[in-house]
């Protein structure tokens, strides 16, 4: 999985691997399915003050004891220091070459026996809530699809189903197995030391237009929550609001390359956290100003564990990209085109929502 990486990137993530492996052979699973939805659920707010504190006690306490009581030269502590600096300036100027796809076929697929384990402690989350996936419609591997997923509500968590092989997609659809599919994620997720890595590794690129057209030109299919950072602000218990009405990009990505657009909604989502509105409209300004979102919420014991909901994942109806509308080689897609396929989405998620929603409110803002 860490094939093309830079050193540190490819240390760190032996670390994970090593580390979630371990947890699932000595575990039970139940224990396991906890834990790893708790580590996914607080990837940002839980994970990284404890790395910081351990980076904290390994530079102040450890290194500088073990450099005292041995005559290594250089010191352990300069060594170490010297390594996260050059770890912390690579996540910050490196090129977006890192974030490009793998070759056809290698995202996702364990190399050895420590990435296979390592795989199955994360896919014990799918056991915690339960997620079902309804899928009444026809998808071929070998065809090019963008999946639009929502809602994003405080964690995205339909996003696992594509980015984790062997999960209840795969059971219904069979798409993640082929390791044909990518995920876009906001560029800063990959300047986010540790965070970025895990993201890598479950197939994630920039989704910057560049690498996104660059994935379709390899022929891979992408997935992407199209209400990003901003919806999650918008979360709410009970309500579902979705972000779409001024997103277009992912639709306009389809049109150019010929590709299938598919709604994909996840019933439950903005119920696995308690939001509350203190300070939303400086927070949101933040958001708008920043692209960073900081959404205030918590899930069961007052942890990032979201609540025990059900998730109910619902593939809508696939809307083909006409021959005639897919622009020429090196032109732009015409704006009516694109205006035309994305209110063909958008009608499309309202069935969707209308049918396996119940008496839930849909917001499409």
């Amino acid at each position: 999985m860490s094939r093309g990486l830079p050193m540190m990137s490819s240390a760190i993530l032996l670390f994970m691997n090593t580390l979630t492996a371990a947890l699932y052979i000595l575990l039970p699973s139940r224990v396991n399915a906890y834990l790893s939805t708790l580590m996914i659920g607080g990837l940002f707010g839980l994970m990284i003050p404890p790395l910081l504190f351990l980076n904290s006690i390994l530079t102040s306490i450890i290194l500088p004891f073990l450099s005292s009581t041995t005559s290594l030269t250089p010191s352990l502590l300069s060594v170490y220091l010297t390594l996260m600096l050059i770890y912390m300036i690579t996540c910050i100027t490196l090129d977006s070459s890192p974030h490009h796809p793998p070759p056809l076929g290698t995202v996702r697929k364990p190399s050895n026996v420590i990435e296979r384990f390592s795989l199955n402690f994360w896919s014990t989350h799918f056991k915690y809530f339960p997620i079902t996936v309804h899928n009444h419609t026809t998808l071929t591997p070998s065809k090019q699809y963008v999946f639009g997923v929502h809602p994003h509500g405080i964690h995205c968590w339909v996003l696992n189903l594509f980015s984790i092989q062997g999960g209840p997609l795969d059971s219904v659809v069979g798409l993640t197995s082929g390791g044909t599919l990518s995920g876009l994620a906001a560029s800063v997720i990959f300047l986010v030391p540790v965070v970025r890595e895990l993201f890598i590794q479950m197939g994630y690129v920039d989704a910057s237009r560049s690498v996104a057209e660059r994935a379709m030109k390899e022929g891979r299919s992408l997935f992407i929550c199209t209400g990003g950072e901003e919806e999650s602000m918008l979360s709410e218990v009970g309500v579902d609001k979705v972000v779409l009405m001024k997103r277009k990009g992912f639709v306009r990505l389809a049109v150019k390359n010929g590709a299938t657009l598919v709604p994909v909604f996840g019933v439950g989502i903005t119920d696995l956290y308690k939001t509350y509105g203190i300070f939303g409209g400086v927070r949101m300004w933040v958001q708008k100003k920043f692209g960073v979102a900081l959404p205030v919420f918590h899930g069961r014991f007052l942890t990032p564990l979201p609540y025990k909901v059900p998730i109910k994942v619902v593939f809508g109806e696939p809307i083909k990209v006409a021959a005639e509308d897919v622009p020429k080689e090196g032109e732009r897609p015409d704006e009516k085109i694109v205006a035309k396929y994305h209110g063909m989405y958008v009608e499309n998620l309202k069935r969707v929502h209308k049918e396996y929603g119940g008496k839930r409110v849909l917001e499409v803002l």
